[in-house]
């Protein structure tokens, strides 16, 4: 069950490529002076530490279970390239996502010790906890590897990368890539480009909005 769980929090990484395709097609062009003003280099941290606690608490049903593990904030950096070409690109900091996975496993392998430790204590136990695990065939590693498919999760950035081409008119960004158009409401004011996520459908989504990009 912790596994499962556990990576539908890979699915949730997964569904920030979907920033390019949430709602409808778009039929309209863009004006150049919007346009423009888009071109560079953006960055933004998108914050889902809600959504990672919620999975992980449903995934571990216990709250005396999930007070041992507090983590923190779970965050990740995507980019977002405009060029003067027409086209843009859009992907997640792979560096950023790796050390949020790293932090998430050492929280779980702090939390997992100190609650045996505890239930050992409350037995009056005299083992350790690599005894304990062992008893049950597992090793501390490897008992956290079966919970994070560390791989597995870092392999979700391919499906966050996306390419095309863009327009921009009246608050409106239509981004345009081999699966589709898509639109996404925005402000831009001096270096600051929010998608506000307004007409955003997909529920798992709107834990996202507003994204803030700021430029690089």
């Amino acid at each position: 069950m912790m596994t499962k769980n556990l990576r539908k929090i890979a699915a949730f990484l997964t569904s920030l490529g979907l920033l390019c395709a949430i709602l409808m097609t778009c039929s309209g062009c863009g004006g150049n002076k919007d346009k423009e003003a888009l071109l560079g280099d953006w960055v933004a941290t998108v914050d889902m530490t809600e959504m990672m606690n919620d999975e992980l608490k449903a995934g571990l049903g216990d709250d005396e279970l999930m007070s041992y593990f507090d983590l923190g904030t779970f965050s990740i950096k995507v980019n977002l390239s405009f060029k003067d070409d027409g086209t843009y690109t859009f992907s997640a900091d792979e560096a950023a996502l790796e050390q949020s996975l790293d932090n998430v496993i050492e929280v779980f392998r702090n939390g997992i010790i100190a609650y045996f430790e505890d239930t050992i204590a409350a037995q009056g136990a005299d083992i350790t906890v690599d005894e304990l695990l062992e008893s049950s065939g597992y090793t501390l590693d490897g008992f956290l590897e079966e919970a994070f498919d560390k791989e597995d999760m870092m392999s979700s950035m391919d499906e966050m990368e996306s390419s095309g081409t863009f327009q921009a008119k009246s608050g409106v960004l239509s981004l345009t890539d081999d699966e589709g158009t898509g639109l996404e409401a925005y402000t831009l004011e001096n270096d600051t480009l929010t998608l506000t996520g307004e007409g955003v459908e997909d529920g798992s989504l709107m834990g996202l909005y507003p994204l803030v990009f700021t430029r690089k």
